[in-house]
């Protein structure tokens, strides 16, 4: 569906994954992945990740997935938001269209690791567990040296929300302005 001036928010397909890969390289600090992994993830995972378009280009996309032998928790890998959408609440807008999904409506809780330089994804997922009514709590994650030297990388800290219950929204999504 392609309506001029709308985002439309809906599951990534493979055709998808070339455009989504040069976003999230438009996208510093995010960690550049290879496309191969983004066709993995648009093919595999497609029903936990979030594609935003606009005039058929993809200006934004949240990758996530189940982790496995947590089944109730869905783990948030990137989000990356084309420049021209940043301080929209585009990010809040694609949890929201994640979390609403049928198929995660046994979900209690979420996960995801931040770098302690990105207060705006810190500030969003602590946003998101007020609006869930549950708690964000913040551990040791993946420290630096797990990136090795050649990559300067900072830790990521481990955020947790939960638990909580979701109210999944039933029927076809409509596009948001």
């Amino acid at each position: 569906m392609d309506t001029a001036n709308q985002l439309i928010f809906r599951e990534p397909r493979v055709e998808d994954a070339l455009a989504i890969s040069r976003l999230i390289k438009r996208c510093p600090p995010l960690d550049v992945n290879s496309t191969y992994a983004t066709l993995l993830l648009c093919r595999d995972f497609s029903d936990t990740c979030v594609a935003v378009e606009q005039d058929s280009e993809i200006l934004a996309f949240l990758s996530a997935y189940r982790p496995p032998h947590r089944e109730k928790t869905i783990f948030i890998w990137q989000a990356a938001v084309d420049s021209r959408l940043r301080s929209q609440g585009i990010g809040s807008r694609m949890l929201d269209d994640l979390l609403s999904r049928e198929s995660l409506a046994d979900v209690n809780y979420l996960e995801t690791t931040i770098t302690p330089s990105n207060q705006s994804s810190q500030k969003l997922f602590r946003k998101l567990a007020k609006r869930l009514n549950t708690e964000c709590r913040s551990n040791k994650g993946f420290s630096a040296d797990l990136f090795g030297e050649v990559e300067e990388h900072e830790a990521e800290d481990l955020y947790q929300l939960g638990p909580f219950t979701l109210k999944p929204v039933h029927g076809e999504k409509t596009p948001v302005s």
